[in-house]
């Protein structure tokens, strides 16, 4: 292939839609809520390999002031604990079932490169009267609030991963060929680089769902909302892998 096609990393050529990795995210602010729910509905958001762990939900909120080629980036991701097995090896990890963000260069990117069902939306994380209030909405819309007590129980992130290890993030990419065809149908993993966790703090929170066709968190509804961490910290987006080829393998 001629060098230049190959070095395309988006389009258009002249003026790419996302830049390449590493892409890195500076004073994160993150509002991760942990919840209950039905068992059978996870199962419902997944297809083999990607096998559940177990009954729990996290719901990550963010509010990214400074992000590498998008600029102020608000985010919301919404992971069940999964498992997949692949070339013998387990990987546990969050399976996202729904993304919503507040940036077209991130939603391009996600979509084209992880396969995340980004769509568009926005997240307001503030504090009023000595809560921290979180709230998710797309459009006008609103989809899921979370309240939590401004806290004074220090945490480490790692008291968050005994629920289920969220580091490595698991996704269905599905890109179709322009004909209608399979072009690429594979679950594909990456795992954040260079993270520095700058403060975290745990406390209990309420947490409700609206329900809305295009943003259906209420499909994993809530059975019981056990704990949020709030937290702040630097990152990388960095290069993942493919876990499984639906193509290769002839699905």
């Amino acid at each position: 292939m001629d060098q230049n096609v190959a070095g395309i990393w988006s389009t258009p050529k002249l003026a790419p839609m996302y830049p390449p990795f590493p892409i890195r995210y500076k004073d994160v602010t993150i509002l991760t809520t942990v919840y209950r729910t039905d068992p059978a509905a996870i199962e419902k958001h997944l297809d083999f390999p990607v096998e559940s762990n177990g009954d729990l939900v996290m719901i990550h909120n963010y509010y990214m002031p400074i992000v590498e080629g998008m600029g102020e980036v608000e985010e919301t991701n919404v992971m069940i604990g999964v498992k997949v097995n692949a070339g013998g090896v387990d990987h546990f990890g969050g399976f996202s079932t729904n993304l919503l963000i507040s940036s077209e260069v991130g939603l391009t990117q996600g979509r084209e490169i992880h396969g995340q069902p980004k769509k568009m939306g926005s997240t307001k994380i503030k504090t009023v009267n000595n809560e921290i209030v979180a709230e998710v909405f797309r459009g006008n819309a609103l989809i899921s609030r979370v309240v939590m007590p401004v806290s004074s129980q220090a945490a480490q992130v790692s008291e968050l991963e005994k629920y289920f290890p969220f580091r490595e993030n698991i996704n269905h990419k599905v890109i179709r060929n322009i004909d209608g065809t399979q072009g690429i149908n594979q679950i594909t993993s990456r795992i954040l680089g260079d993270v520095v966790v700058k403060e975290c703090w745990r406390g209990p929170s309420k947490l409700t769902i609206e329900f809305n066709e295009s943003a259906p968190f209420h499909l994993l509804p809530v059975l019981e909302t056990i704990e949020s961490f709030y937290w702040k910290a630097d990152f990388a987006l960095v290069p993942g892998t493919i876990l499984h080829d639906y193509l290769k393998a002839g699905i």
